[in-house]
């Protein structure tokens, strides 16, 4: 047979339910307060991330001779030295958005920047002599999707 209760029962139960429920909504709190922590960590280390590359291509391209940009430079042992670290750069990015570590928006920008960048001829000829010494499936990539579109 069923007991009846008293009051004090249904008090106890009254504070435990809400007790538990406390607990769980502060647990939930504390789980949704972790991941956006979470989140804005990634949110920072991909700045980071991307800000290093930038910094590199700033610095590769602040070192490039002058004539480059001028459209006076030859194809000589400088010029390929400094074109090879900008193409190993954009290889670093194709691969990175081939690994998934690059979002859509931040490569199409960066296409878009290779694509003006490679319209100078020299960058053509620099890159005809180097591109044998980067794996099959990038160099078809950039020529496909960088050298021969328009801009």
């Amino acid at each position: 047979m069923v007991k009846e209760m008293d009051i004090n029962s249904w008090v106890q139960i009254v504070i435990a339910t809400l007790y538990g429920g406390t607990i769980w909504a502060t647990l939930y709190a504390s789980m949704k307060e972790i991941k956006n922590a979470n989140r804005r960590a990634e949110q920072q280390s991909n700045r980071m991330f991307f800000a290093e590359y930038t910094k590199r291509y700033q610095e590769i391209i602040l070192a490039m001779p002058d004539d480059v940009f001028a459209g006076t430079a030859q194809v000589n042992n400088t010029t390929l030295k400094y074109m090879r670290l900008y193409f190993d750069l954009c290889s670093e990015e194709y691969h990175l958005y081939m690994d998934g570590q690059v979002p859509e928006d931040v490569w199409e920008n960066w296409v878009e920047g290779m694509r003006i960048t490679t319209n100078l001829q020299l960058y053509r000829q620099c890159w005809d002599r180097l591109k044998c010494q980067y794996n099959t499936e990038f160099w078809k990539y950039f020529e496909r999707e960088v050298i021969n579109k328009k801009v």
